[in-house]
């Protein structure tokens, strides 16, 4: 019911139509139909690879996914070796990712302004110190339920200045024409990042501890 809500308030709010002001920036959209078919993965990585700008904002987005996949996804686990009850744990673990998830995406309005304020750069440069600060703030909180959630709303803040600075900036840095397929690419290179993040977290928990994945050193 609330995505039928959010498509029905889409349909009726959003004016002008994104897509209408696209193809009018398109000088000569009959051109670019005819070569519709040079769009596509391969065609919007070799753009992406040839423009610095554009790769700096897929790797923003692929490393911020990373780094927030890695660590979200070990923390209920690292929550559960505290050794408490069931419902116990599942009231941390509820309590945290609460945090994490309105860190990802309440403020990004925020993060959207501060873009345009201050520029893409500086506000990915601020995404990045985000995700050190709440690595910092997970891997040294313990089973310490307020701190974690605290490193964990940081992880979130990190991932949305990451997301919105970068997808802005990979988006400006294209063509119009190429920009469905250039952020289709931007989705697989995240998509990859964020499965090895959730495999390979996996095993460093296993192996060395939550600390270690968070690049702390173990007590």
């Amino acid at each position: 019911m609330l995505f039928g809500l959010a498509a029905l308030l889409l349909i009726l709010l959003l004016r002008p139509d994104p897509a209408v002001i696209a193809r009018g920036a398109i000088e000569n959209v009959s051109a670019v139909a005819s070569d519709a078919h040079g769009a596509g993965i391969r065609a919007a990585l070799r753009v992406v690879v040839s423009q610095a700008s554009a790769r700096l904002g897929v790797s923003a987005m692929a490393i911020g996914h990373l780094v927030m996949i890695g660590v979200m996804a070990m923390t209920p686990v690292h929550i559960r070796g505290a050794g408490h009850d069931a419902a116990h744990t599942l009231r941390v673990v509820c309590l945290v990712l609460s945090f994490h998830i309105a860190g990802m995406f309440a403020f990004s309005p925020v993060f959207g302004w501060l873009t345009d304020r201050l520029g893409r750069r500086p506000v990915i440069v601020a995404g990045i110190a985000l995700l050190l600060t709440a690595c910092a703030l997970a891997g040294s909180a313990g089973h310490h339920p307020a701190r974690l959630a605290g490193g964990l709303m940081t992880l979130g803040l990190g991932w949305s200045a990451t997301m919105v600075a970068g997808s802005t900036l990979l988006s400006e840095s294209v063509s119009g024409d190429m920009r469905a397929s250039a952020q289709g690419l931007s989705d697989l290179v995240m998509g990859l990042a964020g499965a090895s993040a959730g495999a390979i977290s996996g095993v460093i928990v296993e192996t060395w501890g939550y600390p270690t994945l968070t690049v702390q050193r173990r007590r």
